[in-house]
């Protein structure tokens, strides 16, 4: 049985899904990534380098019904797979590279049925230049800022019930050597430009995804905020790490449901007060260089063979 498939979901995600592609080759091979493709027409699926494209009709964004169908997609995956993860296009999750050679290698050796990642925001500084796709984002970004709503349980090992946008599933969280490493904020054009679409998009209801729905200057204010903070000594990992009292208050403060089939109530929205250097290490496993989007109708758009 093969060790780990990893799923995303997917609507025009051209800046995003280069990198995604290329990370997730290294950490799994494409034959075992799953790319659900929610009606994309930028032609940014068309040609997924040898990943699964599972094509599905174009409807308003609905966060509700979507986790419901990856919960089963994954746990149907389950019977032909030890792991399986779920992260989004602009995700990245990595396991700790002193310990693991990569992610299928971490799913050999997990022992637990599901596996919290510790949370990170990759941050773009006033002197960092923008994202370019002719290097992976390792060698273009040095530091993060801890997230707790990127402490998501998005590896697991039995069927789960998540909560929208996977921030929590209906087991108690356990944090165990993985990191993932959110882009959103990791550059500003591609921020504005992904808040273009999603705020264009079709919602299920005025009161869904609003932080996907911000206006441009809130954006550049949050990616201000976050690259002006402070930098903290040592990295992201050891047990020095900055990290460790996030982590600490995150486990404290997540609640069990009075039903056991509910999510837990995590803590949400909670930003580390310094930037941490991204090891070495966690730098180089983000290394991969993504392929450019190709916007050619006669050209493949994402060409990713050896």
């Amino acid at each position: 049985m093969p060790p780990l498939a990893v799923i995303t979901m997917v609507y025009n995600e051209r800046d995003r899904l280069p990198y995604w592609l290329a990370h997730y080759r290294r950490q799994v091979g494409l034959d075992h990534c799953y790319v659900v493709d929610h009606g994309s027409d930028d032609r940014s699926t068309a040609d997924l380098g040898g990943a699964n494209r599972i094509l599905l009709p174009r409807s308003p964004q609905d966060n509700e019904r979507r986790t419901r169908f990856i919960s089963q997609t994954a746990a149907a995956l389950l019977l032909y797979y030890r792991r399986v993860a779920y992260v989004d296009a602009d995700e990245l999750l990595v396991a700790d590279p002193a310990k693991y050679e990569n992610l299928s290698a971490y799913a050999t050796k997990m022992r637990a049925l599901s596996v919290t990642s510790v949370g990170l925001e990759i941050v773009q500084t006033a002197d960092e230049a923008p994202l370019s796709l002719t290097q992976g984002v390792g060698a273009q970004r040095s530091s993060a800022i801890f997230s707790s709503s990127m402490c998501k349980t998005n590896m697991i090992g039995r069927r789960v019930n998540w909560a929208p946008g996977w921030h929590a599933h209906n087991g108690e969280p356990r944090f165990e050597d993985l990191y993932l490493f959110h882009l959103r904020h990791a550059d500003l054009d591609q921020a504005l430009g992904r808040l273009s679409i999603t705020r264009a998009m079709p919602w299920v209801s005025e009161h869904a995804g609003k932080h996907q729905r911000v206006d441009d200057e809130w954006m550049r204010n949050v990616m201000r905020f976050f690259g002006n903070r402070p930098m903290a000594s040592g990295g992201l990992i050891g047990q020095e790490s900055p990290l460790a009292e996030d982590m600490a208050a995150f486990i404290r403060d997540s609640k069990a449901p009075v039903d056991q089939r509910q999510p837990y109530s995590v803590p949400l929205a909670r930003y580390g007060a310094v930037r941490i250097m991204i090891d070495a290490a966690l730098r180089e496993a983000l290394s991969e260089t993504p392929v450019p989007f190709k916007s050619s109708a006669e050209t493949p758009i994402v060409a990713l063979s050896e």
